[in-house]
């Protein structure tokens, strides 16, 4: 009886420790399909970047346009210029250099943006030597535009416009003076009259023909309002204004200094050496020197160093020094 009872008590104690290891097992169970549903949902997920039906990589798969452009760096501004750079401070510098100068010069300089006009020796006449080549180019690309005459013309071989970016550029007095045997520039064709309209102080004994060649008393300030001109005639933008301009960028001298790209002309012969030119920098001017300083054969050296001196001077009162 007693050993019944023992026995039962034993079995008992035995059914209540046996959910243990079950409910182990259980866990264990639940661990392991936890372990299988991270591992199949990683190696779903493409390897490596690449894509694992085709084993293309992923980012072949993009367009091109999906990557972010790269933003290019920003260009500073330039620093803008005082309004007014002609001040008597600069008139004081140019005019210690110029009274500094040996034999006569005169200059005419104008800021193209406010339209100060600085002036030396204004009332020095010269003569003209090439610089009439200038205002006389102007004058025949005027009267083309109007039809009273034609620059696409030929005749022994060459066209007006031809004839025109020779006398430009390298100054050719042929080139000139086949022009004049065709459309003469005197006071009977209108010439002188074009000048005076100009503002030119004596434009009267101005004229280019085949047979004399060029002739006319001026100034630097005659030079300087040519240009002038020119500029305007220029900022047409017409067909003609545009090829004219070009011919007188493409001039091949380099008297004057400019700091940059400059629409030129220069003139030399005895007791006369000039240049002019419409300098295209941050603060566009004009810039007219006429010396006394020439000779019929090449310009003298120290004329040429004086006109290297002073356009660097003028550039620095123009805020465009080196």
């Amino acid at each position: 009886m007693n050993f019944g009872m023992a026995a039962r008590k034993q079995t008992s104690r035995r059914k209540t420790a046996s959910p243990a290891p079950t409910l182990v097992l259980l866990v264990l169970a639940v661990c392991a399909m936890l372990a299988a549903l991270w591992y199949w949902s990683e190696s779903a997920l493409p390897v490596n970047g690449e894509d694992v039906e085709g084993g293309t990589p992923a980012s072949a798969s993009r367009p091109a346009s999906s990557a972010a452009p790269a933003t290019p760096a920003p260009t500073p501004a330039p620093t803008p210029l005082p309004e007014t750079l002609l001040t008597d401070e600069a008139a004081a510098q140019l005019d210690a250099f110029l009274d500094g100068q040996p034999g006569s010069v005169s200059v005419w300089l104008r800021d193209l943006v406010t339209g100060d006009t600085y002036t030396y020796g204004e009332s020095a006449g010269f003569y003209c030597a090439s610089t009439l080549k200038a205002p006389y180019a102007l004058w025949l690309c005027q009267k083309d535009e109007t039809g009273e005459i034609d620059l696409d013309s030929s005749w022994n071989g060459s066209t007006g416009w031809d004839r025109i970016y020779k006398m430009i550029t390298v100054s050719s007095n042929d080139a000139a003076h086949g022009l004049a045997g065709m459309w003469p520039a005197t006071a009977d064709t209108g010439f002188q009259d074009f000048l005076a309209q100009l503002g030119f102080a004596s434009p009267e004994g101005c004229e280019i023909t085949a047979e004399e060649g060029i002739h006319g008393w001026v100034t630097a300030q005659d030079g300087g309002l040519s240009m002038q001109a020119l500029y305007d005639y220029f900022e047409t933008g017409t067909e003609d204004a545009e090829q004219l301009k070009q011919a007188f960028l493409d001039a091949q001298h380099d008297y004057l200094w400019f700091p940059a790209p400059a629409a030129k002309k220069y003139g030399s012969w005895d007791s006369a050496f000039h240049d002019m030119g419409i300098c295209y920098s941050q603060r566009p001017y004009i810039l007219s020197v006429f010396t006394s300083y020439g000779t019929q054969d090449e310009p003298p050296a120290e004329g040429i160093e004086m006109m290297q001196q002073f356009g660097h001077l003028v550039a620095d009162v123009m805020g465009q020094g080196e």
